[in-house]
């Protein structure tokens, strides 16, 4: 078992961190090299045939300090390469020291074969788990790729896991709207 907290954001890229994780569910995670580049080191996990619906992976030991969470400031992203547009992705967070408090939320894959940064909103937590309590102190993560469905061989990448100290609204216009993009629609 990993002994190593982590300090977000978790890269994979620090010298001398141990990056080592727990899987769970039989998934099989690796140090692995990005495949759009090779200069970027990343874990990549595996899902394979019979592996648990509710096979995930935990970052290290937990993180060296809590997710610091408050009313406005509830996401995390993952970067994440994926074989396939349409995979539900599920994020994490727990007390390290109590399981029993803990909050859940996903996002589903929108691109094959290419990176892409998911938007984890733990103020929308998935249905039929805990919501988010900013009483509790959150400091372990665990990814659970493919979520709800047995293993079947699908491989994954991941990277760059932060806390976004400001809330972002993905896909949506920001205001102002001042008419000049030409690469909205």
């Amino acid at each position: 078992l990993p002994t190593s907290l982590l300090a977000l954001p978790v890269t994979f890229d620090l010298p001398g961190v141990n990056y080592a994780v727990t899987d769970f569910g039989n998934n099989q995670t690796a140090d692995a090299v990005d495949p759009a580049s090779a200069s970027n080191n990343v874990k990549k996990t595996t899902k394979p045939n019979g592996a648990e619906t509710w096979a995930g992976t935990t970052m290290g030991a937990g993180f060296t300090a809590p997710i610091p969470f408050t009313a406005t400031a509830t996401q995390m992203s993952v970067r994440v390469y994926s074989p396939a547009a349409g995979l539900r992705i599920r994020l994490k967070v727990e007390d390290r020291t109590d399981n029993t408090k803990s909050v859940e939320t996903e996002k589903v894959t929108t691109v094959a074969n290419a990176w892409e940064t998911l938007i984890f909103d733990f103020a929308n937590q998935a249905p039929g788990t805990a919501g988010l309590n900013l009483t509790y102190t959150y400091n372990m993560a665990s990814i659970f790729f493919d979520f709800n469905n047995a293993g079947n061989g699908k491989v994954f990448y991941w990277d760059d896991v932060s806390f976004l100290p400001i809330n972002v609204i993905p896909n949506y216009l920001m205001l102002p709207i001042d008419f000049q993009s030409t690469t909205i629609a």
